[in-house]
C-alpha cells in the first residue's frame, strides 16, 4: 500500500527555522526554565554557533556529538551543527559511561557541543574541539553557510543493537523534512506548539522538537519526564499535540488527579509501544475535543511511517488500535519470511520503502540489521527496511500490528533487542542463561530469569551483582527492574524458552519456600 505522493517544498527543517526567522522573527521558538526564545533570536544563535563549530574546523559530513539536555542552547546548538552540513549524533548524559564511551567511540566525532554541563560525555580525544555554547559571546550574526541539501546526513541516533553494540541510524534531510511535512498535517497548525520531556538521545522525542519549529510554533522544554504540572498544568491555550507512550499515559491515569487531556492539548499523539482500545475506554472521559493520532514508526523510518488518526468516539475494537497508513512518499509491504506479499487479512511482516526509510546504519554495519533494497519486494530499486514487526492489512485498508516478530521488546516507548541484552547479562561472572519479559502496569519494567553456572549462589546476593554489573553498562531504562534466579528456563515443545512457564514456576517454587 501506498502512502499519498507529495512535494516536500523544503530541503530541510534548517531552511524552515530560517524562514520562520524571517517571516515571523517575533513568535516564540524555545520556552526553557521560564525564559523564551524567538525565532529570530534562535537563529541569530544557530549563526553564532554555525560560526564557532566552522572555525574549530567542522565542516559537511563531519559528526559532532552533542549533550543532549533539553535546553534551547542544546536545540541550537542542533541546529547549527546541521546548518554546516554536519552530522549531530545526540548523546543523553544520564547513560552510564561505557555505554556513552561506545557511542562516541563509534561516532569519531570532529567536535563535541554541551551547553555549560560538559560531564556525562566522555573526552572524544585530545584533538577534539570542545564547544561550549553557554560561553560564546553574543556578536553580529555572522554570514549563513550554504544550507544542507536532502540527501545530506541530519542526524545520527544510536539504538539497541543485536551484537551488543550500539547500532547508529544514519538520516538524511530530505527525510526529515518529509517526516516534519506529514506529521505536520495530521497535528494540525492551531495551538501553542509541543511539550518536549522525552530523551533527546532517543527519536521519541524528535517529533516533539523538530515538528513545532518547522511550523513556526513553540517548544516547550519540560524539566522531567513526569513533570505533570508543565505537560498539564494552565498555560493560557492548549498544546498543538503533545506525544506520549501508552506507559506514559498509563502512570499519569493511576495518579490522585489524572490529566485532564483536552484542556491540555488538541492533539494527542501515542507512540513508541501497541496501543491497547481499553486504554482509550479509561482516558475516554478526560478526551473531550482531543484528536488521538496512532503512531507507528522505528528509528530506520525515519521517527515514523504510518498513522491512524481518530477520536475517542471511533476507538476501534480490534486487539490494538490500528498503524493505519503510510506518510507521505512512502510504500507499506506485508511479505512473508521470503519477502512475498501476503493476502489481506492475512498476518505479515511490516516492510517500509522510500522517503521514510534512513539512508543505513554508521560504519555500514546493515549486515546485523534489516535494510534491503525494494526491488527485492518487486518494486523499484531504492531503500527498503524490514521491521520485524508482524501487521494485518484490515478490510478497511489499515495497517493492525500484531507484535513483533523476531526477539525484540519495548519498554516505555524504549526499544531493546534482547540480543543486546543477553550478551551484557552473560558477560556477568557466573551467569549461564538468561530470560528477559517486560511487566506492563503503570510504568512498563523490565524482569530477567538468570540461570547461575556453578552451584546456586546466595539468590539476593547473585540477583544485585546482575543488577549492578548491568547498571553500569547500559542506560536505565534497559537494566532489569527485578533479575530472578531460577535452576533452569522452562522451553516449550518447540526448543524455545518460555518465560511465562519460568515466571510461574519461579513463583511456585517460591511458595513452597
Amino acid at each position: 500500500m501506498r502512502g499519498a505522493v507529495r512535494t516536500v517544498e523544503a530541503d530541510s527543517v534548517i531552511h524552515l527555522v530560517r524562514e520562520h526567522a524571517r517571516l515571523r522573527p517575533d513568535a516564540v521558538a524555545v520556552e526553557s526554565a521560564g525564559t523564551v526564545l524567538t525565532f529570530s533570536g534562535l537563529w541569530h544563535r544557530v549563526l553564532v554557533i554555525a560560526a564557532a563549530l566552522a572555525e574549530a574546523g567542522v565542516g559537511p559530513g563531519d559528526r559532532v556529538v552533542v549533550r543532549a539536555d533539553r535546553t534551547a542552547g542544546v536545540i541550537a546548538g542542533a541546529l547549527a551543527v546541521m546548518t554546516l552540513r554536519a552530522v549531530y549524533v545526540p548523546v543523553d548524559p544520564t547513560h552510564p559511561e561505557e555505554r556513552t564511551a561506545t557511542v562516541v567511540g563509534c561516532a569519531r566525532p570532529a567536535a563535541v557541543v554541551h551547553d555549560g554541563a560538559a560531564d556525562g560525555i566522555p573526552a572524544a580525544g585530545p584533538a577534539v574541539p570542545v564547544v561550549d555554547v553557554a560561553a560564546l559571546a553574543e556578536v553580529a550574526a555572522p554570514p549563513e553557510p550554504p544550507l544542507p541539501r536532502p540527501d545530506d546526513i541530519a542526524y545520527v541516533v544510536f539504538t539497541s543493537g543485536s551484537t551488543g553494540v550500539p547500532k547508529g541510524v544514519m538520516v538524511e534531510h530530505g527525510s526529515l523534512a518529509n517526516y516534519v511535512a506529514w506529521c505536520g498535517s495530521l497535528v494540525g497548525r492551531s495551538g501553542g506548539g509541543s511539550p518536549l520531556f522525552a530523551s533527546l538521545g532517543f527519536d521519541l522525542a524528535m517529533t516533539s522538537l523538530w515538528v513545532p519549529l518547522a511550523q513556526g510554533r513553540r517548544v516547550v522544554a519540560v524539566a522531567g519526564m513526569w513533570d505533570q504540572d508543565t505537560l498539564f498544568g494552565e498555560r493560557g491555550g492548549r498544546y498543538t499535540f503533545m506525544k506520549l507512550t501508552p506507559s506514559h499515559a498509563r502512570f499519569f491515569d493511576v495518579l490522585a488527579e489524572p490529566p485532564q487531556y483536552g484542556r491540555a492539548t488538541r492533539t494527542l499523539m501515542f507512540g513508541g509501544e501497541g496501543l491497547d482500545p481499553a486504554l482509550l475506554g479509561t482516558l475516554a472521559p478526560r478526551l473531550a475535543g482531543v484528536r488521538l493520532i496512532n503512531h507507528y514508526g522505528p528509528t530506520e523510518t525515519t521517527i515514523g511511517c504510518c498513522a491512524h488518526v481518530f477520536d475517542r468516539g471511533s476507538v476501534p475494537s480490534t486487539p490494538t488500535v490500528p498503524i493505519g497508513t503510510p506518510a507521505w512518499n512512502t510504500r507499506a509491504y506485508v511479505v512473508d519470511d521470503e519477502l512475498r506479499p501476503v493476502a489481506p487479512g492475512a498476518p505479515g511482516e511490516l516492510v517500509i520503502a522510500g522517503r521514510s526509510v534512513a539512508a543505513g546504519y554508521l560504519g555500514g554495519r546493515g549486515s546485523d540489521g534489516g535494510f534491503i533494497d525494494e526491488s527485492d519486494l518487486g518494486g523499484t530499486p531504492g531503500r527498503a527496511y524490514r521491521t520485524g514487526d508482524m501487521v494485518e492489512l484490515l478490510a478497511d485498508g489499515t495497517l493492525l500490528y500484531l507484535g513483533r516478530g523476531d526477539d525484540q521488546l519495548k519498554v516505555s516507548g524504549h526499544r531493546v533487542e534482547l540480543g543486546e541484552l543477553r550478551h551484557h547479562v552473560l558477560s556477568v561472572p557466573g551467569v549461564a542463561d538468561a530470560a528477559f519479559e517486560v511487566v506492563r502496569g503503570p510504568v512498563d519494567t523490565l524482569e530477567a530469569f538468570v540461570v547461575p553456572a556453578g552451584p546456586p549462589p546466595d539468590a539476593k546476593e547473585f540477583a544485585a551483582l546482575v543488577r549492578t554489573v548491568l547498571a553500569g553498562v547500559l542506560p536505565s531504562v534497559l537494566v532489569p527492574n527485578e533479575v530472578h534466579v531460577v535452576e533452569r528456563l522452562v522451553v516449550n515443545a518447540n526448543g524455545k524458552c518460555d518465560v511465562r512457564a519460568t515466571r510461574r514456576r519461579f513463583q511456585e517454587l517460591a511458595g513452597e519456600r
